[in-house]
């Protein structure tokens, strides 16, 4: 596909170049220069009551977990604008936005189609790059103007990169998406095969994103700061991360979240709140040395045979028994988590209401407060067992459609 070319009007913020416009990958073929100038918004729609709903602290997805200052994807926001299944015209309506509009709630729905791809490592074209401003004090939604599953996005996979105060929510795709030095991001209410999240960024964000579930050896999730830029403050909110099964004679190293320290900036802290991890072909939790801190507050980390109940091994499969966590992150902390599987040399600190599967050395207790509650019967959990504590009863697509409404 051809791409349309937007005006650039650059800034520095934080070291970080950040263009407002920037090449985008284009629905269709556009012309070679589109010149971009900025035209009143239509009058506002009067704001409705809001049916935004109070946040439920279950297991993974429940169509509660949402960004508090964000319009709320059912309500009638400030300032509503639409845009075509098009990247290019989803920049032209970002363009449009005022930081006063921004901050008084804005809104842009997507018509329903299928929006194209260039890939999701980090030197593919991206399908939005420079967009948004660190200056903004709120985030902009982006979203399906007619729900969850009316807009799907190309299997090669898509990057963001150097955008600012976004919100992505309610997409769809077996591909993978790539964000590279972007910040105040955030993606939810969506589905994809994985994430490539590298260079650098800083607060980004995850509301009840269903990743993995596939037969790939590379991990699942790769959080990889990379030089000298720092990848800070990463969260994670009612977030299914699934397997991702390397074949029989791979000798990948196959995790579900690899949280990688690649370059010597600031790394973390990473945040998990309400999630559930099924370790892959090796762990479902690598965290490295650099990583300056971990947190999981009421998640599940199943390592053990626990994947296979939910996601089987197919013939050909590597025949893994993965651990929960593996890495060496100095400062890891859990309160009212279950963990299955070997905790390695993981420095635990705060273990407080949180179980394990096994009977751990000391060295595996925590160095500040608390202690592990081990119970050996959570190993021998079935399909049942382990969805029973969730809030929903599998990972269809349909049935995140009947939780993700608006």
């Amino acid at each position: 596909m051809d791409s349309g070319n937007l005006d650039r009007r650059t800034f520095l913020t934080g070291g970080m170049l950040l263009a407002v416009g920037a090449a985008v990958t284009a629905c269709a073929p556009s012309d070679p220069l589109v010149v971009v100038t900025p035209t009143p918004l239509p009058p506002s729609p009067t704001p409705t009551g809001s049916s935004r709903p109070g946040t439920s602290a279950t297991f993974g997805p429940n169509g509660t977990h949402y960004p508090d200052e964000l319009p709320w994807l059912g309500d009638t926001a400030m300032h509503e604008l639409e845009a075509e299944c098009d990247w290019v015209d989803i920049g032209r309506q970002l363009q449009r936005l005022t930081p006063q509009q921004v901050a008084e709630g804005a809104v842009i729905r997507v018509a329903p189609g299928s929006l194209p791809g260039d890939g999701a490592t980090s030197s593919a074209r991206p399908a939005l790059g420079g967009y948004g401003d660190p200056e903004w004090t709120r985030n902009v939604l982006i979203c399906p103007r007619d729900g969850f599953g009316s807009i799907t996005i190309a299997d090669v996979g898509i990057r963001f990169d150097q955008c600012s105060r976004l919100s992505l929510f309610g997409f769809v795709s077996a591909g993978s998406f790539a964000l590279t030095q972007c910040t105040n991001m955030q993606l939810g209410w969506s589905r994809f095969a994985s994430a490539n999240i590298t260079r650098g960024g800083d607060a980004l964000a995850f509301y009840e994103l269903v990743l993995g579930f596939r037969q790939n050896p590379e991990d699942t999730v790769g959080i990889r700061p990379t030089e000298s830029y720092p990848m800070t403050n990463i969260s994670r909110y009612g977030c299914v991360f699934g397997p991702s099964v390397k074949p029989a004679d791979s000798d990948a190293h196959c995790d579900t979240v690899q949280l990688e320290g690649t370059g010597d900036g600031e790394f973390g802290p990473f945040l998990s709140v309400d999630c559930v991890d099924y370790g892959s072909s090796n762990a479902a939790m690598l965290l490295h040395d650099r990583l300056v801190s971990a947190e999981y507050q009421h998640c599940m980390i199943l390592g053990e045979e626990l994947p296979w109940r939910i996601y089987p091994l197919q013939p050909g499969d590597y025949e893994g028994t993965p651990n929960a966590f593996s890495g060496g992150c100095r400062d890891v902390r859990l309160t009212d988590s279950v963990v299955a599987g070997a905790v390695g040399r993981m420095g635990f600190t705060v273990v407080e209401n949180s179980t394990l599967s096994y009977e751990p050395v000391d060295s595996q207790q925590p160095s500040q407060s608390g202690a592990w509650h081990v119970d050996t019967g959570v190993s021998a959990w079935s399909a049942d067992d382990i969805m029973s504590r969730q809030g929903i009863p599998d990972y269809d697509d349909a049935t995140l459609a009947g939780i993700w409404t608006w």
